[in-house]
């Protein structure tokens, strides 16, 4: 036997030849890719046709147009086209992303990167509930591989499988972002640790056991009774009416925010000293400036009398004595600041 899978260390689906005669290893522990349930198998893939009807719908279409209006650039919605996809499919075959590659006016190259990049997107069809376990360090250390080693006998399937009656599929991931509730899991879409009122929950510092285990499969169980085909969700949150799109894409009625609408932070700490030099300012300012006004008070009215250099840390009015009034304005780009506090000028000590 001269062969055998993942030579130095293992990848799924993969056989290295070794041409120096059979290795003294002695594989002691499942190869890791059957472990995880990470293996891909070769999946029979719908045509066209097959999924078009879904794709094509009056309701898909409305919501690729709301997604699409969004974005000054189409791509930017490919993200959520996919998702739509699989909403609409219950996973995303490849057809389904060479359709969004087309809406999204990309390359069927790069949504394909995009959507096997992301785990969130299936690219096999799952079990009516797919039960995703987080096995990343903090849930690892609360007892996630007794909580999924636990599932899997109860189930009697193993990681990545699907058990017979089509219901359940289960899966680890990488952090599901709920460390407070390690171990926790998905059903579906939703987070849950438990089952309160008929509901699945995730409540501050609840985590999965056995017996909460129990519970989230009995809820599972249940809903299959109530409802033959699991209702619609959107996780995207549905069509938002009147956002009006983002301003740049097409048929938008969005206007863009003037230029003002977020000014820079005003020049803090002005003071002005006086001598026989005249007038001595100095001042603290932001580096998102691109340019500083001096301004005296004449009368009733403000007078600009000079701009500093943005590396400079003062400013010398050679007319101005003791009493006179001083502020000082910031710009940033289009964007100008409120005017500083005013500093009176008073005479130098000593």
């Amino acid at each position: 036997m001269n062969e055998y899978q993942g030579h130095l260390h293992f990848v799924a689906n993969n056989t290295l030849t070794l041409d120096k005669g059979p290795s003294a290893v002695v594989e002691t522990l499942p190869n890791p890719a059957d472990q995880l349930g990470h293996k891909h198998p070769p999946v029979a893939q719908p045509s066209w046709k097959e999924i078009a009807p879904k794709l094509e719908s009056p309701e898909v279409k409305l919501r690729i147009a709301d997604m699409l209006s969004r974005y000054p650039q189409a791509q930017g919605a490919l993200l959520e086209v996919l998702w739509i996809a699989q909403e609409a499919l219950g996973w995303v075959p490849r057809e389904a992303i060479r359709w969004a590659a087309g809406v999204c006016g990309c390359s069927p190259a790069h949504a394909f990167g995009v959507a096997t990049f992301y785990t969130m997107y299936k690219h096999a069809p799952t079990g009516r509930f797919l039960l995703q376990f987080c096995r990343n360090i903090s849930c690892h250390v609360m007892g996630a591989p007794d909580v999924i080693g636990y599932t899997e006998k109860t189930l009697n399937i193993k990681t990545g499988g699907t058990t017979p009656d089509g219901l359940f599929t289960l899966v680890q991931v990488e952090c599901l972002g709920a460390c407070g509730n390690g171990p926790v899991m998905l059903v579906n879409d939703e987070f849950a640790t438990d089952v309160e009122n008929g509901k699945l929950t995730l409540k501050p510092g609840v985590g999965l056991t056995p017996e909460r285990i129990d519970k989230i499969l009995k809820w599972c169980y249940a809903r299959e009774a109530e409802f033959k085909v699991e209702p619609s969700r959107d996780a995207l949150g549905g069509v938002v009416n009147g956002h009006k799109g983002h301003s740049g894409a097409p048929g938008a009625s969005a206007k863009s925010q003037v230029a003002d609408y977020a000014p820079p932070c005003p020049i803090l700490g002005v003071k002005a000293v006086a001598s026989e030099a005249g007038v001595t300012l100095t001042w603290k300012g932001a580096p998102e400036f691109t340019q500083i006004a001096v301004e005296r008070l004449e009368g009733s009215s403000w007078k600009s009398i000079g701009a500093p250099g943005l590396k400079d840390k003062e400013f010398i009015d050679a007319t101005g004595k003791a009493g006179s009034e001083y502020r000082m304005i910031a710009t940033s780009g289009a964007r100008v600041a409120k005017p500083s506090a005013v500093a009176k000028a008073i005479e130098k000590a000593g």
